[in-house]
Formats: C-alpha cells, sequence, structure tokens
C-alpha cells in the first residue's frame, strides 16, 4: 500500500493529481458577480475544456464529473462541485480547492481564492491563502478575519489536526525533557562553590580549591562512568542541588524530576503514537485515502479483502461506490452494511437517500426514521421531509423540516438552495470513529525508545519505575543528611565563603563576620574604613546588578534563582523552552500534509510570542523580588 504523505511526505500522486487538474482547466478566468452560478466569482468567458468530455469520460467520481462537466468557468464549476459535494457528504473539495490557489495565472487571484474557500472551507490553506491576496489588496480586516479563520480550521481538519497534534506533542515532550535537565544543572552549578569547600574539607582543610573541584567533579562523573549515561550525571547533579538546597529548591527539584518523566515516558509515547498513527492500520489508512479521494487501486485491492471481515472496509467501499455513482453496487453494499450493523446511522440515512433516489419513498422514510433515532442530524431531518413532501404528507413534512431548522439553521439553508424536491444528502464518514480506530492501532505497536535509550543506556533506562525510584531514593538520603553537617555558604552582602569549620565566629549562614559588624554593630568599627567599605560594596553590588540583568534577561532561569526562587527559575525555564521549541519549528516538526501552509506557522508564531512575553513577565517578578530582599 502507498505511504501516508503525513508520515513520509511523499506528495507525488496528489501534486501530480494537482497539475493535471490545473492544466486542463487553464487558462483560468475573471470572476463576474452576474454568474447565477459563480456567486461573488462568476466568469466573463468560457473554458476551453468545456468543449471536451476526456476528463469526463475518466473522471473517477461523480465531484470530478461535475467539475469537468459543468459548462461556464470557474464559479459555475465551482457551485455546481460544491453542491454534488454536499449531497454526497464531503465537506471539503480539496484538490480542486488546491488547484485553484496553486501558483499559476494570476488573471482573478481574488476569486479564485473565494472559489477555494468555498469549495473547501476546512482547508486551513485555503483560508490562508484568501487571507494573503486580501491583504495585498488592501483589505486588512478581511484578511485577519480570515487568518484566523485558517488557524481555527486546522482542528476541522482530519489531517491539518493531526499535523498540529503531533507537532505540538512533540515539542511539548521536549521541552519537558530538556527544561528540567537545564534546572537541575544551574541549581547544582549554583551550590558547586560550597559542595567543593566542603568535600575538601572531608579529606584535608589544606586542600587547594581546584583539587577540590576535581575531586567533586570525578564523583559527579561516577554513574556516567559505569554506564548511565546523561542520566546518571543529571541524577549526580540532582542529588547534590537537593542535598545543598533550600526547602524551596527540594520542591522545585522534585517537580522538575515528575516533569522530566512525565515528558520522557507518557507524553513522548503519545507523541510516537501519533506521528504513525496515519500509518499504523492499512485498513483505516486505506479508508482515509477513500474519504479524502486519494485512494489508488493498491488500496480498493486492500478494502475489498478486508471487506469479508472489516466493517469499516464495508462501510467505505459502500462509500465509494456511492461517490463513483455506481447506485446499484452502492444500494447493495449498503443493504449488506445495514444488515451487518442496524445501529449505524450513517449507514441508515445513506442508504435511505439510495431508496429515496430510486423511488422507494415508504421504504425511505423508515430508514431515516431509524436513523433520526440515533443520531440528531440536520441533513436526516432535511432528507426526511424530502421524502414526506415528495408523498404528500404535508404535516410530517413541516415537522421534519421544523426539527431540522431547529438543530442547525445554516445546515437547512444551504441544502434548500439546490431547489430540488428530489435533493437529499448523506451524512459524512465518520472521521471520530477512524481517528480512533488509527490511535488505538498506532499504541499497539512498538513506539520507538531513542530518547531513552540515548539519555539512559543503563540500567536506569530499563524502566520507568527504575528511574523514578532512583530519584526517589536520592531524595530521601538528601533529605536525611541535609541537616546532618554545616555546610558552607556565602554571604548575601560580600560573596565571601561562611564556614563554621574556617571561621568559629560565624554570625548565620548569609553574613560573614565583617558585614555583621559594618551593617549591626557600626559602632565598633572605624568610620573612615565603614565608609571605604560600604563604597566599595555599593560599586560591586552596581558591577554585579548590571550583569544579573543582562544574564536574567538572557539567560533563561537566572531572575528566579538570584531572586532565590527556585520555582520561578524553572518556570521560567519551561516558558523560555516553549518559546524556543514555536520559533525553531515555525512549519511543524513533521511535513505539513498539503493542508495547513502559513496556518500553522502564524498558529505557532503566535503561541512563541505569548510565550516570550510570559517569560518577560516571569524575568520582571524575579528582578522585583530581589531588589526588595
Amino acid at each position: 500500500m502507498h505511504s501516508r504523505r503525513f508520515t513520509f511526505g511523499e506528495t507525488g500522486l496528489l501534486a501530480l493529481g494537482l497539475i493535471l487538474l490545473a492544466a486542463v482547466t487553464a487558462p483560468a478566468v475573471r470572476a463576474d458577480e452576474s454568474d447565477p452560478h459563480g456567486g461573488a466569482a462568476a466568469v466573463q468567458h468560457a473554458d476551453p475544456i468545456d468543449a471536451s468530455m476526456l476528463e469526463v469520460q475518466q473522471a473517477r467520481s461523480q465531484v470530478e464529473r461535475a467539475w469537468f462537466s459543468t459548462p461556464g468557468g470557474w464559479g459555475a464549476r465551482a457551485s455546481r462541485t460544491r453542491t454534488t459535494a454536499f449531497a454526497l457528504g464531503i465537506a471539503n473539495v480539496e484538490a480542486a480547492a488546491r488547484a485553484l490557489i496553486a501558483p499559476g495565472d494570476e488573471a482573478d487571484t481574488l476569486g479564485n481564492a473565494m472559489l477555494a474557500v468555498r469549495l473547501a472551507p476546512d482547508l486551513p490553506i485555503a483560508r490562508m491563502a484568501l487571507a494573503r491576496v486580501m491583504w495585498s489588496q488592501g483589505d486588512r480586516l478581511g484578511a485577519l478575519e480570515q487568518a484566523a479563520s485558517g488557524v481555527t480550521a486546522i482542528f476541522q481538519h482530519f489531517e491539518a489536526m493531526a499535523w498540529l497534534l503531533g507537532s505540538l506533542l512533540v515539542m511539548i515532550a521536549a521541552v519537558m525533557i530538556v527544561a528540567p535537565l537545564i534546572f537541575v544543572v544551574s541549581v547544582a552549578i549554583s551550590v558547586f562553590r560550597h559542595a567543593t569547600h566542603d568535600l575538601g574539607d572531608v579529606v584535608t582543610r589544606h586542600m587547594p580549591e581546584f583539587a577540590r573541584a576535581a575531586l567533586l567533579g570525578c564523583l559527579l562523573l561516577v554513574p556516567l562512568a559505569l554506564g548511565e549515561g546523561i542520566m546518571g550525571l543529571v541524577l549526580s547533579l540532582f542529588a547534590l542541588g537537593f542535598l545543598y538546597g533550600t526547602s524551596r529548591h527540594r520542591v522545585a527539584l522534585g517537580l522538575a524530576v515528575v516533569f522530566f518523566l512525565a515528558g520522557l515516558y507518557p507524553v513522548a509515547r503519545t507523541a510516537g503514537t501519533v506521528l504513525i498513527a496515519l500509518d499504523s492500520d492499512p485498513v483505516a489508512t486505506a479508508t482515509l485515502a477513500v474519504v479524502q479521494g486519494e485512494e489508488t487501486p493498491a488500496d480498493v485491492a486492500l478494502l475489498e479483502q478486508a471487506s469479508e471481515n472489516e466493517f469499516l472496509a464495508k462501510h467505505i467501499l459502500a462509500v465509494r461506490a456511492r461517490r463513483m455513482g455506481r447506485i446499484d453496487e452502492a444500494t447493495a453494499r449498503y443493504a449488506e452494511l445495514v444488515a451487518a450493523n442496524p445501529r449505524s446511522a450513517e449507514g441508515l440515512a445513506n442508504y435511505a437517500n439510495l431508496l429515496f433516489l430510486s423511488g422507494d419513498d415508504e421504504t425511505a422514510v423508515d430508514f431515516y426514521q431509524r436513523a433520526a433515532a440515533l443520531v440528531d442530524s440536520a441533513r436526516v431531518m432535511f432528507n426526511l421531509s424530502q421524502a414526506n413532501a415528495r408523498m404528500f404528507r404535508i404535516e410530517a413534512f413541516e415537522t421534519a423540516l421544523r426539527r431540522a431548522q431547529e438543530l442547525d439553521t445554516e445546515t437547512v439553508v444551504a441544502l434548500s438552495r439546490s431547489g430540488d424536491a428530489g435533493f437529499v444528502a448523506d451524512l459524512g464518514f465518520p472521521l471520530a470513529a477512524l481517528r480512533s480506530r488509527l490511535l488505538a492501532a498506532a499504541r499497539e505497536r512498538h513506539t520507538s525508545r531513542l530518547a531513552v535509550e540515548w539519555l539512559m543506556p543503563g540500567w536506569l533506562g530499563g524502566h520507568p519505575l527504575r528511574s523514578a525510584a532512583a530519584f526517589a531514593f536520592i531524595a530521601l538520603l538528601g533529605g536525611v543528611f541535609s541537616t546532618r553537617f554545616d555546610k558552607a555558604s556565602c554571604c548575601a552582602r560580600c560573596g565571601q565563603r561562611i564556614c563554621s569549620r574556617c571561621d568559629s565566629s560565624r554570625w548565620n549562614a548569609e553574613t560573614c563576620d565583617a558585614c555583621y559588624h559594618l551593617f549591626h554593630q557600626s559602632e565598633t568599627t572605624d568610620p573612615v574604613l565603614r565608609m571605604r567599605r560600604l563604597h566599595e560594596l555599593q560599586t560591586r553590588d552596581t558591577r554585579i546588578h548590571r550583569v544579573a540583568l543582562l544574564g536574567s534577561l538572557l539567560i533563561p532561569g537566572v531572575a528566579g534563582l538570584r531572586a532565590r526562587r527556585p520555582d520561578l527559575a524553572f518556570l521560567g525555564i519551561v516558558v523560555c523552552g516553549f518559546a524556543v521549541a514555536f520559533f525553531a519549528w515555525p512549519n511543524g516538526v513533521v511535513p505539513d500534509p498539503l493542508a495547513v501552509g502559513s496556518a500553522g506557522t502564524l498558529a505557532f508564531a503566535l503561541a512563541g510570542t505569548l510565550a516570550v512575553l510570559l517569560n518577560l513577565m516571569i524575568v520582571a517578578a524575579g528582578l522585583m523580588m530581589r531588589r526588595n530582599q
């Protein structure tokens, strides 16, 4: 079977179809509002293709026949094609819409873009094409409205939504894995100096600073040397931060570990599931190809073979026969489908349409009523009203039409525009069930463990519980031993090291002896020396403040750590991570399925901008807290 374009980007078949469609419909013609079929974009002169019926004979579906056989230009074709697609339960005629907005003849760019939106209202790339044209022609408000509609259309289009969800999950997993690692390393760096001093005192108090740092560095690298990979080093740094940090540091470190494990396992696994979903079930993948009108002979053969046991294959083959205009085959397939699953609302309603079109109104009414009992659908009730009207059941007709209007007035208006007493519309194929099946199949497949194997190639990566247990054990030991010895610290005023083993006159863990006398016992100090010392400290504070301000703006988490708010530092790192992810992947992590276009770029740009603004607010909060301390 052919590969799905979402996963592998193999767009050759669709691109070829679009090129052929654009070629046989060229040249494009200008729109004219006087055309009764074209609405806002009718035609001024006929297309040469009207003289040839070759494409009509080669057309695979009724939608293609409507497109190729309709006399007139783009507007008439779009109107006829849209009506035909509406009757067949097709929400978007994507191939024709893409052909209209494809680069080429610029005869009526605005008209073509408007027609593309009419043909495929849920296709984001069509909305964005119209927005670009409107913007270039000075209609700024209309362009912004269409751009917003293009972003929201992503959530209504099957493949566009899969693209967005897959990209977002990969970004979220990346941030949830990387941000906690950066935070753990940041906390460990902030306490490294104190830890090296205390470790050196255990060996000898005469050990030089560089030797103390080298000794601690070697100890931190032991898990890495034992084959535990990067996670072994992170575990050592986590232990260092948990041992020397305050209670706030421990809470933030614990939260970071939970965040990391959640991103590495359930979120990353879900991201992998979504990314392989469109290739996870051959029958469901072939079904999606038929729904989108892109099926190959291999897809049809696969569905024919699976239809003996698969209800999904039975259903989509019935839909395909109906779209191809093979009414007898479609009726037989839908009859078999209804017999196999009498509670399929789509099967009942569409089978009733076939009965209605064949003239069996009485039986059609029965199946319409059975479908209406299963689903609240304006289409079903409209179809029921059509059948009752043809049987001159006026009261039943009015009741059904009134119910249809209560359910969805816009749909009833659109259905009524045909002006045909024999017009009925199929229900669309249930994509929600198809999506559930694809995800269920993807979850059963082995998903990649590349991130786990790269970060934790040893014992820790064997099972999620091992990683969680290792961090929990280290946290427990750190909490127990953190109060069992006097830890070195530094003076908040001058930065000098404070150690009870080196200076028995230590006042507290935040103020050295000299600063204590300078600020709290000023009468015991020489006034001249005191003023000189205060000037030196003020100069030092100004210099550090400038460097810290620059670091707070450029380095995530610095503002929170300087404000002694590690929770704020972690939040800043996470938010900054999302901003980087959104701007680093402006076009998504996976290839665009020729449906999203610049709508995805706009969505990620907006999200990235919001993340940047939130990060600036976090930095400002950290700076204000630091100033008030």
